[in-house]
């Protein structure tokens, strides 16, 4: 269980990145006209969302007293 929760830190590491990676690409180049703000917005907003439900999700489940490593 151990090794899941660490992949989970690591995809969540590079998922930051490359959304950061996104945003600075989008506000550089943007949309036409004036989606560029709007499409930032949504895409962070519904990014935190996710991410901190599969976090309340991990911090509120029970875990075993003898926590496997795999």
């Amino acid at each position: 269980m151990l090794v899941l929760l660490l992949f989970y830190i690591f995809y969540l590491i590079a998922f930051i990145v490359y959304s950061a990676l996104g945003v600075y690409h989008l506000w550089r180049f943007g949309y036409i006209g004036d989606l560029t703000k709007p499409v930032i917005t949504a895409y962070i907003v519904i990014s935190a969302i996710v991410i901190l439900f599969s976090i309340v999700i991990i911090l509120t489940r029970q875990w075993p007293t003898s926590f496997n490593l795999i």
